[in-house]
């Protein structure tokens, strides 16, 4: 019984090893924002939809800033202090000082700006399907 054992005992903690090492990776970049839903382009997708929508019906007045009853719940998720438009994308804002933002920008399909490090303050990671890790430095 004790041979048994003992041979389970480096099997076992070889597979522990690996658990860790490769279960437990976070994906690059998102140490700051949380999980990152693969759909977050479709559900930018969809609340720009609903906000131009609701902007042309005359329900909503036109503002860079997108009111909470226009988010998705992949964007709630996130946790956001607020949302805004930003050309067409969308800012998925997460925390925010006086003078700086960090978050997400979400580059929708129907949009042909390509983020430029440097352009209105922001500095971008590109983490792929179209989402963005962001800083930006508030100017007053």
């Amino acid at each position: 019984m004790i041979f048994r054992f003992r041979s389970l005992i480096v099997p076992v903690c070889l597979f522990g090893c690996l658990f860790v090492v490769f279960g437990c990776k976070k994906r690059p970049g998102s140490e700051d924002v949380g999980i990152i839903p693969d759909n977050l382009a479709t559900a930018a997708l969809q609340i720009h939809a609903q906000y131009i929508k609701a902007v042309n019906s005359g329900e909503q007045e036109r503002s860079d800033e997108i009111s909470k009853k226009y988010w998705t719940d992949e964007i709630k998720r996130l946790n956001p202090v607020k949302v805004y438009v930003h050309g067409t994308n969308i800012v998925v804002v997460q925390k925010e000082t006086a003078n700086k933002q960090k978050g997400l920008y979400l580059i929708l399909m129907i949009s042909s700006y390509a983020p430029r490090n440097g352009e209105d303050g922001f500095t971008f990671t590109d983490l792929g399907n179209s989402v963005y890790k962001f800083e930006r430095i508030i100017e007053n």
